[in-house]
């Protein structure tokens, strides 16, 4: 079962153009080679939590577990803290719901990050909602919910909704979040959950797709 291997942090300021070499040209092929996919990275425009987000994915957890206990990540890493602050990683796995996840993303994506608990007492009804009616509401929006994921190791609420905005800009996703629908249908989502946070994403690192193989470009610090 494909898992999640996400890495938070927040690029050393007076470090930046050193950190944006080692990152491209070094970090992501290191993580790559190791079995961990480096699928985007992310910075957050909207919304609290870290800068930087690297998202990456794993074949199954047996693999992410060898990968990180290697060598040469360990040093990898090493060398990554020299040019970060406020490192974190958290591993998810899928919930099985709204499971539409691709590893390749629109050059254009803004990402609408979602997460929450779920309110035990509510678990059935809040199954029921978010399939028939708040996941369909995020696609009416704009927004395609590419997975719900569960955090199995690291801190923060433990539901996480992938939602990605292909086809429209950052202002205009704004806006659809703005109205009356969104506004309606996270009311009802909170009946079932707590902790709910939210925020826009826009992309960090990108990957992109040559003719043999993809490289990756760095696209906001």
């Amino acid at each position: 079962m494909p898992v999640k291997f996400n890495q938070y942090w927040t690029v050393d300021f007076d470090k930046t153009k050193e950190y944006e070499k080692f990152v491209i040209r070094k970090y992501i092929p290191g993580i790559n080679k190791l079995g961990i996919h480096i699928v985007a990275g992310w910075t957050v425009l909207i919304g609290g939590y870290s800068e930087n987000i690297l998202e990456g994915i794993s074949n199954d957890l047996e693999l992410l577990e060898k990968a990180l206990r290697d060598i040469k990540y360990r040093q990898l890493n090493d060398e990554l803290q020299n040019y970060i602050k406020k490192y974190k990683t958290k591993v998810l796995v899928k919930t099985g719901k709204k499971d539409e996840y691709s590893k390749d993303i629109k050059k254009n994506t803004v990402k609408f990050s979602q997460t929450w608990d779920v309110i035990s007492k509510y678990k059935d009804l809040y199954e029921r909602y978010v399939s028939e009616t708040y996941y369909p509401c995020l696609e009416k929006l704009g927004i395609k919910v590419a997975r719900e994921w569960e955090v199995l190791i690291g801190d923060g609420p433990r539901i996480v909704c992938e939602g990605r905005a292909e086809n429209i800009d950052s202002t205009t996703l704004i806006s659809n979040l703005q109205s009356k629908t969104f506004q309606k249908g996270r009311q009802g989502l909170k009946q079932f959950v707590e902790n709910y946070e939210s925020r826009i994403l826009t992309f960090h690192i990108q990957k992109v797709l040559g003719y043999k193989s993809a490289s990756y470009e760095l696209i906001a610090g």
